[in-house]
């Protein structure tokens, strides 16, 4: 009985594949004319920034939510409730 002939082991069958180090459109324009995406554009700032949110900290997991929002223009279905007023400006 004769054994199929295989190929030599490799450890790895493909040289690594290089990644960017930050992918170029995470965070997408709002749509010119569009009052809900100028209103996710303003509360996305205020999350990344903490200025102008409730609590005054930061919150990055909101911030994805108004950028998902923008690029779900022309916001059918919505894909999150956003304040319904505009984040408060601190001095």
């Amino acid at each position: 009985m004769s054994r199929p002939c295989l190929p030599a082991h490799r450890s790895c069958p493909e040289p690594p594949v290089e990644l960017p180090l930050r992918a170029p459109s995470l965070k997408p324009a709002p749509v010119e004319g569009c009052a809900v995406c100028a209103h996710a554009a303003a509360w996305r700032q205020a999350y990344r920034t903490g200025n102008g949110t409730a609590d005054g900290y930061t919150n990055r997991s909101a911030a994805v939510d108004c950028s998902l929002e923008i690029r779900n223009h022309p916001h059918e279905p919505r894909v999150t409730r956003l304040p319904v007023d505009a984040p408060a400006g601190r001095p």
